[in-house]
């Protein structure tokens, strides 16, 4: 009798594990799968945050071998079994998962799988991606629609009456062998911004044909923004100048350079003092110490490094300008000024007036709302702790019902460098 009954119970056991939920007609099996997939949920859970990735695949697919089509949590298990892969070394295998389940990810995530499938030179899947996906198939040149100078799109963007998100993510097509500084600069985008949001490209060998991901969907980094002021937050490096134009909302947006760790840039709020078209740059005495070889003033020229234009805050050493370099912004690389490209302060030069309030800050995540939709956005590759995620949102009154579980604020930390909404 008792092995009749432990028979039946291996029966039992293979059935529950290996049935679909919608194929369960008796209650009691519905009910140990349901608890069967419970428990598969939260094993996966405590693997992905302790890393344990290999693991995550296995459980994670298990869990959708056994799930049903509308069951809520699947779309959140194929996202957490696709970043598995990504951080193992089962190109093959990612590719299968993604035929077979990439309805259900983002555009952004299908974009960094075909950026992972061509670091792993896995042509062939990356050829079947892009017929598969038609968005993948886009022309590297834009025919962006011009707002008083500014490029829609690009440099400038519609903003939503009381909205701080905006924009949304692009496609660049290397189309010639070159670095990630270069393509920084012809996308007018700052190095270490589209570091974070490609880790897996390798910013000095980028070969023609290459993918890249442009974070263009932003958030200001004030929730309580004001018009016509300049935002600059020093952890992305990008500067923001929301304003009415032609009485519509936009917000102009430029990468900058900013101070190396040791001349860092002073967070604060300041008021454009002083603007200057070609200026003369008197080198400090304690640069001049650095390098004695400097002369006392460098004028107006290709060789001036303050470029076309420079805007003194407040009476401070402080200036936005440009530069004479071919390549440093997104980067720690100045003084502690504040440096663009020539044309982008040029742009920004003619906007702004003097007494235009500048606020600068340094945030390693940002939050953010569009059409009641909230936004976070992480512009850091370092490690960040969810707990701090979870209490910068009890500060701003963001509901936190659905994030009491570190789990669901480390899967808000798998895309980096633009904003994501919250499941």
């Amino acid at each position: 009798m008792r092995k009749f009954l432990t028979l039946i119970f291996i029966f039992l056991s293979f059935s529950v594990s290996s049935a679909k939920i919608e194929n369960i007609d008796d209650p009691f099996l519905l009910f140990e799968q349901e608890k069967h997939l419970n428990e598969l949920y939260y094993q996966i859970q405590g693997m992905f945050l302790d890393g344990l990735y290999k693991m995550v695949i296995k459980k994670g697919k298990e869990y959708l071998q056994n799930a049903s089509e509308d069951d809520e949590r699947l779309k959140e298990i194929i996202k957490v079994v696709t970043s598995a892969y990504l951080y193992t070394d089962k190109p093959d295998e990612l590719y299968q998962f993604v035929q077979k389940y990439g309805k259900y990810l983002s555009r952004d995530l299908i974009v960094r799988v075909v950026i992972y499938l061509q670091k792993k030179e896995k042509y062939n899947y990356v050829k079947s991606l892009f017929r598969k996906y038609k968005f993948l198939n886009i022309e590297n040149r834009h025919n962006y629609k011009k707002i008083k100078g500014f490029e829609l799109g690009k440099n400038i963007f519609i903003l939503g009456k009381n909205q701080t998100v905006f924009g949304e993510n692009d496609i660049y097509i290397s189309y010639k062998n070159q670095t990630l500084l270069e393509v920084a600069k012809e996308v007018d985008m700052g190095y270490y911004e589209l570091k974070i949001a490609n880790p897996d490209v390798n910013p000095f060998d980028i070969k023609k044909g290459q993918m890249i991901l442009l974070p263009r969907r932003r958030i200001i980094p004030e929730m309580d923004y004001n018009l016509n002021t300049i935002y600059i937050n020093l952890t992305e490096k990008r500067l923001y100048y929301p304003t009415i134009i032609n009485k519509k909302y936009y917000v102009i947006t430029f990468p900058v350079g900013i101070g190396t760790d040791d001349t860092g840039t002073k967070v604060g709020e300041f008021q454009i003092s002083q603007k200057r078209r070609n200026p003369i740059w008197y080198v400090p005495e304690n640069i001049r110490k650095e390098n004695p070889e400097l002369p006392k003033a460098f004028p107006p020229g290709e060789d001036n490094p303050l470029g076309t234009r420079a805007m003194r805050l407040d009476h401070t050493m402080l200036l936005i300008h440009g530069t004479n370099k071919e390549f440093g912004i997104g980067m720690k690389v100045s003084h502690g000024c504040i440096r663009m490209y020539n044309p982008d302060v040029e742009r920004l030069f003619d906007i702004v007036e003097e007494g235009t309030s500048v606020k600068i800050v340094e945030k390693a995540y940002k939050f953010g709302v569009r059409w009641k939709k909230f936004y976070i956005e992480i512009d850091t590759d370092k490690d960040i702790n969810p707990k701090e995620i979870k209490e910068e949102m009890k500060k701003l009154n963001i509901d936190t019902s659905k994030y009491q579980d570190l789990y669901k604020i480390k899967l808000l930390l798998i895309e980096r460098g633009y904003a994501i909404p919250f499941k």
